[in-house]
């Protein structure tokens, strides 16, 4: 016990006139437990085991064993596009683990992070706060999409400036891109409908014969599914950087510091990036809108 025999004895004492218990007494070998001590102990035990093992996750991180809740900031897109493999590979290596999104506004997101009352976020975030640190996961940008098995005849004559388009406005930061350069060529009364998430889409491109602009990285996806044709279309906003973003109070947390390894493992990938987009062709800002005679 690391402990004298008189600071034993006085501890002892102390606890029988707190409990109003002998706890031991002397039996035929040695000292033995009163029922009330045989009563109490088990759960003491279970109690001293968790307090054990608090302070124990708190230094190290076990996957295989932990209990513990993530909380993460994601919005309808970032649902959209990282829950799922995120998730898979999470459970796949930490099964008793939990996941929580706590979307959060976006100017809220500081003190989202500094409460913990999420452990990190994903997205198109530029924040300069000196308390967040922040880790590039790759550059994105805005895709055409369109309804599914488009032949290539058809793929290749798409005008936007004749298409209806369905406009999903999860992210501000996005709509607000999206909707400026669609204006600016002209196309913002080709907007047939607007939606607050991407969940809706793959129905409505069929339903409605109608086009979408997507983040390059779903419109992958969705195209991969099944659920879309990607064209070959790029809109002249620029690369956007998605980035984690984690407050430095959980810098050392070896339970964040796994999990955001996992993330980086993921999505911090040149095929995910800029590497995948450097495959594809894509048409220019100019022929977003294509001439008559030239289909």
């Amino acid at each position: 016990m690391g402990l004298s025999q008189p600071a034993t004895s006085n501890a002892l004492a102390r606890l029988r006139q707190m409990l109003e218990d002998p706890l031991f007494v002397r039996g035929g070998r040695g000292m033995e437990p009163t029922p009330f001590t045989e009563r109490i102990v088990p759960e003491i035990r279970e109690h001293l085991s968790g307090i054990a093992s608090v302070l124990n996750d708190a230094t190290t991180f076990d996957p295989a064993n932990s209990r513990r809740t993530f909380r993460l900031s994601l919005s309808g897109l970032g649902e959209q596009v990282f829950l799922g493999p995120l998730a898979q590979r999470v459970f796949e290596l930490a099964p008793q683990v939990r996941l929580e999104n706590v979307s959060s506004p976006f100017q809220n997101l500081y003190r989202t992070l500094a409460a913990r009352e999420s452990e990190l976020a994903i997205g198109l975030l530029e924040l300069q706060e000196p308390q967040l640190r922040q880790c590039h996961l790759f550059d994105e940008d805005y895709r055409v999409i369109g309804p599914p098995g488009l032949s290539p005849q058809r793929t290749a004559a798409v005008d936007l400036s004749r298409e209806r388009l369905v406009m999903a406005v999860p992210s501000l930061t996005y709509a607000d891109d999206v909707e400026k350069v669609l204006s600016e060529l002209g196309m913002a009364e080709n907007v047939c409908m607007r939606i607050r998430n991407f969940g809706a889409l793959p129905e409505l491109l069929v339903t409605l014969g109608a086009f979408a602009i997507v983040p390059a990285y779903l419109g992958r996806r969705m195209s991969a599914a099944g659920q879309a044709t990607l064209l070959d279309m790029i809109l002249p906003r620029g690369r956007q950087k998605v980035q984690l973003v984690w407050h430095m109070n959980t810098m050392q947390d070896p339970g964040c510091i796994w999990l955001r390894k996992q993330i980086t493992d993921l999505f911090q990938n040149p095929d995910i990036g800029e590497g995948a987009l450097k495959t594809e062709p894509r048409r220019s800002a100019e022929s977003l809108r294509i001439r008559p005679e030239q289909t």
